[in-house]
């Protein structure tokens, strides 16, 4: 996952008291698909392995094998597709390490994960497809259109953001966001030094684009924010897992989304177990 974080970019906006961050990708969701990919490839094949190909529409996951009855994936409803595992032993190692579900969901999973980003766009759902002896799955770049990487104003638009809104600026999208027009194996060779200038150039165009935060509601906070970043990284994360990752108790934790609760920044869908927290696109502003 570090690579593939490496090789891609994410942008954000400045809301009136957080930072809402616009990734191209769900990092769940692709996390679910590299799970998939390696319980379900076919090691008999000698010299396989599972590629992953980063451009700039879109990340490719492809491993060796197909379906195990012989049907192509793109002509059946994922939602009506049963579990049919290849390699139950590795299946069963991975959900013992949490890194899956034992009812065989992965599909229709990486597709909700990647549905309830704030800047999903119709269209860009996740792909399946079969050959003759490989599964391929495509994410396809939630920033990205047409005509290249899409302007930041643009996006905030599609999320329907409470920012100030200024007019489209003519300079490139590449001098918005940071480049990566070309393939990320020929463009990206010094990691550190592209993604300290990307990060530069994002803060300094949200900063140009949306104004000065000096009269906007006061910050909620880091440790608020990180808990933020985890629920648009991964919308079902446990308060224990937030509590692990950042270092503090799981009280601390459930305090802070108490908080962005009554704040109108977070919701809760879904029952307790199984279901999901969700960012609020127009939270009320602390007063």
């Amino acid at each position: 996952m570090d690579f593939i974080k490496n090789y891609t970019m994410s942008g954000w906006v400045k809301m009136p008291n957080y930072r809402l961050n616009l990734p191209e990708y769900s990092d769940r969701a692709i996390f679910e698909g590299l799970v998939n990919h390696l319980i379900h490839r076919d090691y008999t094949v000698m010299g396989g392995e599972v590629h992953i190909d980063i451009y700039d529409d879109r990340v490719e996951l492809v491993s060796p094998g197909a379906m195990l009855d012989g049907t192509q994936i793109q002509d059946r409803d994922i939602y009506k597709v049963p579990s049919m595992r290849r390699n139950p032993v590795i299946a069963d190692v991975f959900t013992q390490l949490d890194y899956m579900e034992k009812r065989g969901s992965g599909l229709r999973k990486m597709r909700e994960l990647t549905e309830k980003l704030p800047n999903f766009l119709q269209g860009k759902e996740p792909q399946y497809q079969t050959e003759a002896t490989s599964f391929y799955t495509t994410f396809y770049n939630l920033n990205w259109g047409e005509n290249g990487r899409i302007p930041v104003e643009e996006v905030a638009n599609r999320v329907n953001s409470t920012l100030e809104k200024y007019p489209v600026n003519e300079e490139s999208s590449v001098e918005k966001f940071g480049g990566n027009s070309k393939s990320s194996v020929e463009t990206f060779g010094d990691t550190q030094e592209s993604s300290e200038k990307g990060s530069e150039i994002m803060q300094k165009g949200s900063e140009k684009k949306f104004g000065d935060s000096k009269n906007k509601s006061k910050s909620i906070g880091k440790t608020a924010q990180k808990i933020i970043d985890f629920v648009i990284s991964d919308p079902s994360m446990s308060a224990e897992t937030m509590a692990y990752k950042i270092g503090i108790s799981s009280r601390a934790v459930e305090k802070h989304i108490s908080k962005l609760r009554s704040m109108g920044i977070l919701s809760r869908e879904g029952a307790d177990h199984g279901g999901y927290w969700r960012i609020v696109i127009n939270p009320q502003t602390e007063q």
